[in-house]
């Protein structure tokens, strides 16, 4: 378990679980819409969370940075989910990352962090498992 901050959308310390063997990251979200701006360019319209999670703000953001991604689960799934970049901190280090938004509200963690997203940054000691690090010997 990682405490993350999204400066752009003023959230912070969100739980988040890092994952090796996800290659993508991914984070909840409960709406997202492309639209068409007054011009007619493309938009993507999404609000992050769900209603059931504390961090929860309900407000709708927009970007006109995204894609449509088809991505495979590791059960070989495949699902169309839209991908947007938001900057991240982590252990105190700013980052930029891409994020695949999705339906997380019945997993644990509202964000998944995944390989591409530490590669070369961080370390992970696989032998520390922190649920019983600070626990006491019987």
């Amino acid at each position: 378990e990682e405490l993350i901050d999204l400066p752009s959308v003023q959230i912070e310390n969100l739980k988040a679980k890092t994952d090796t063997g996800a290659y993508s990251s991914a984070i909840d979200c409960c709406y997202a819409k492309e639209v068409l701006n007054k011009e007619g360019e493309p938009r993507l319209e999404y609000i992050l969370l769900n209603p059931k999670r504390k961090d929860y703000t309900g407000k709708k953001q927009r970007t006109r940075h995204f894609k449509k991604k088809t991505v495979r689960s590791s059960n070989g799934m495949e699902t169309h989910r839209y991908q947007i970049k938001m900057t991240i901190v982590l252990k105190g280090r700013k980052m930029k990352t891409t994020f695949n938004l999705s339906d997380r509200v019945k997993m644990r963690y509202a964000v998944l962090i995944g390989r591409k997203t530490i590669a070369g940054k961080f370390l992970v000691d696989v032998s520390v498992n922190r649920k019983t690090r600070n626990s006491k010997s019987k």
